[in-house]
């Protein structure tokens, strides 16, 4: 506790991160038990039909929620509570009602495709995309003790909840049905602390920042939220209408995203963006510069050497994890795994702090069509491992177009907001390391073992890396970029 009070005192890139991580980690676990032992202990139609539902609500709810999440995250505490101060009832009303009829369009779908009772789909839709609301602006709050209890007991009920689906006391239709509870009674608590929150008379922050500005950015996060959205689900999106649930299961679980590390980089990016919005200048470049360059430092802590172990580990990981029925996964898997390293870069902080929201829209379209345009081909030529493969070159191309232009934001080079030396040193080493390790391994014992000793080699490797770069980092940059 003294440990989280400390993390939550500070405003740092590290505390901050660390905090977000933490909230968010626990719901993630859940879903991550689930997806193993679902499919290890149903059929792969039953999971499949589960994952379906989470696959459709994940894509539309960033229709739903109009990127107001990311947008939030933009500023300071003081503004957002100013904010909304000069919102009307009928922006809220407007707001709603867009959220009603996307919720209405997700029941209607899923209704139409796994028969779930409409009322259960339009109820859990909606509470979900509130609920993503109302986190984010106790996480601008720096409210991180309360999610952090009640992400706890959401989980607890959660994993509770899904052991009767496991017994076959009840359906996963009845499991989401139960579900509407726990994250009704989350919605209750974290709403009145957000609407406590926004309420509180301020002054306007000390940015000046107009109308037109805000609305601009408002617009240009929510193209792009919708925009990442849809990329990340889109080719899901598509099997669970046009395959068989067995297929979708198949094909979600090869694709499925790497455990915790959406999460990373999405706390990493939050604070990140809470740090640049903290700043005492509109455009400072040089502490632009040094945070984007400690949060990469820090994220290729984790990212390189998860990448290297999932690659090379991959076969153990699904014959034990998974079961062998899930073996068809593994090629996908092996393409999709691929994308980790772009995880090491925050690509847009800087691009969304200074309000380039075109160039983000420009990068985001520009990453959804190349991966449209390749889907087909490469489908025709891999099957389902090309669809695979559409979506991990398209995101290389959008990395180097948003380096370029960050770059050139901040009027530097491109060497320069990246920590190329630190990077190529992490690289080599960590890949030595794993190749090594998992070719010893190998040759003497079996799969289970195999797993278990590689996931401590990369457990102390973590350990060992993360140490190593905050003892750098609070060398060279004092602690940790704080802005205090």
């Amino acid at each position: 506790m003294k440990l989280l009070q400390r993390a939550e005192n500070s405003n740092t890139v590290i505390g901050n991160s660390f905090l977000i991580f933490l909230i968010r980690f626990f719901p993630s676990l859940a879903a991550l038990i689930v997806v193993i032992v679902f499919s290890r202990y149903t059929s792969e139609e039953l999971y499949g039909s589960y994952q379906n539902f989470w696959v459709r609500l994940y894509l539309l709810s960033a229709l739903a929620t109009l990127g107001i999440p990311a947008f939030l995250l933009t500023y300071t505490p003081e503004f957002i509570r100013y904010l909304f101060t000069t919102l009307r009832s009928g922006h809220y009303i407007a707001i709603m009602l867009w959220m009603i009829a996307v919720a209405a369009s997700f029941a209607f779908l899923h209704h139409a495709t796994a028969g779930m009772h409409v009322y259960i789909a339009f109820l859990f839709f909606l509470l979900h995309c509130l609920n993503v609301i109302s986190e984010t602006l106790l996480i601008v709050a720096r409210k991180f003790s309360l999610l952090l209890w009640v992400n706890l007991l959401y989980t607890a009920a959660f994993l509770l909840l899904h052991y009767g689906v496991l017994t076959g006391a009840y359906s996963v239709e009845s499991l989401f049905l139960y579900l509407l509870l726990p994250i009704g009674l989350k919605l209750l608590v974290t709403g009145i602390s957000s609407a406590s929150f926004t309420k509180t008379q301020t002054s306007p922050a000390a940015q000046k920042y107009t109308k037109t500005d805000i609305r601009s950015l408002w617009l240009h996060i929510g193209i792009y939220d919708v925009l990442q959205r849809v990329f990340t689900w889109i080719d899901k999106f598509i099997i669970s209408i046009l395959f068989t649930a067995g297929v979708s299961a198949m094909y979600f679980n090869g694709t499925y995203d790497i455990p915790f590390l959406p999460l990373l980089l999405g706390a990493v990016s939050s604070a990140a963006l809470l740090q640049l919005a903290s700043g005492e200048k509109k455009d400072d470049n040089p502490s632009a510069i040094l945070v984007a360059n400690q949060t990469a430092r820090i994220l290729s802590a984790v990212v390189f050497p998860l990448f290297f172990f999932l690659f090379l580990f991959r076969e153990e990981l699904f014959h034990v994890l998974l079961t062998i029925k899930y073996a068809d996964s593994i090629p996908i898997f092996a393409v999709t795994v691929f994308i980790v390293p772009l995880r090491a870069y925050n690509f847009t902080s800087i691009l969304q702090n200074r309000h380039k929201g075109r160039i983000i829209n420009i990068g985001a379209l520009l990453d959804l069509l190349v991966a449209c345009a390749l889907m087909y081909p490469l489908y025709q030529w891999l099957g389902l491992t090309g669809i695979a493969l559409s979506f991990v070159i398209s995101s290389y191309i959008q990395g180097v177009y948003y380096l370029h232009h960050t770059a050139r934001v901040l009027n530097t080079k491109v060497y320069n907001i990246i920590p190329l030396v630190n990077w190529s040193v992490k690289l080599i080493a960590f890949g030595l390391l794993f190749i090594i390790i998992h070719y010893l391994l190998d040759s003497l014992f079996s799969d289970a073992i195999v797993l278990f000793l590689g996931s401590l080699v990369l457990v102390v490797t973590l350990l060992v890396s993360l140490a190593i770069e905050f003892k750098a980092s609070k060398k060279t940059y004092g602690r940790s970029v704080s802005q205090k």
